[in-house]
């Protein structure tokens, strides 16, 4: 399994289809924790299966620059 943080991705399934994440970390090979900054912070990460979510690409952001702020800003670019 590749390491998908800090990938963007697409939700498939559940309440929030369609809504875009950033990955946070990966919980096992079939789960990750993942945040938008806006509903979903860096505090209480979404827990999601894998399956239910499409892996988008890089972006751009690390452990050290990671906040609320910028997960809402990547993915505001990223959603052009």
């Amino acid at each position: 399994m590749d390491d998908l943080t800090f990938k963007t991705a697409v939700s498939l399934k559940g309440h929030d289809t369609k809504r875009r994440y950033v990955i946070v970390s990966t919980v096992n090979e079939d789960f990750v924790l993942a945040a938008d900054g806006k509903y979903r912070k860096l505090d209480n990460p979404k827990l999601k299966r894998l399956k239910h979510l499409r892996i988008d690409g890089d972006s751009g952001l690390n452990e050290k620059s990671i906040t609320d702020e910028k997960l809402k800003e990547c993915l505001k670019k990223s959603n052009l």
